[in-house]
């Protein structure tokens, strides 16, 4: 196994790892509203999607590295389905951003 063929695979695996760090920090900071939390949502977003592409393309295409690229791919999916349970509670009547009231 040479590291130029595990790459794809380690860039899956960070980037679920990013997605589950931004997770948890939108979680951290999903009250407050502004450039903080716009970025904050925007690389969880971008780094969700990078894992979900970047993992499923190394496990279509190499044999090596799968293990990482399935991690990047369980840990993205952490986040879609926080993203959908917060949906069918906020659908539900809840707030999730106004715990704590803003600020």
């Amino acid at each position: 196994m040479s590291a130029s063929s595990t790459g794809p695979g380690r860039v899956g695996g960070l980037l679920g790892l990013l997605s589950t760090g931004m997770l948890a920090a939108s979680i951290v900071w999903v009250h407050h509203w502004g450039a903080r939390s716009d970025t904050i949502v925007g690389v969880w977003a971008v780094s969700t999607l990078g894992a979900l592409w970047v993992s499923r393309w190394t496990l279509r295409t190499s044999d090596e590295s799968r293990a990482l690229a399935k991690l990047g791919i369980a840990l993205a999916l952490v986040s879609v389905l926080a993203l959908v349970f917060a949906g069918i509670a906020y659908a539900a009547g809840a707030n999730p951003a106004g715990a704590c009231g803003g600020g």
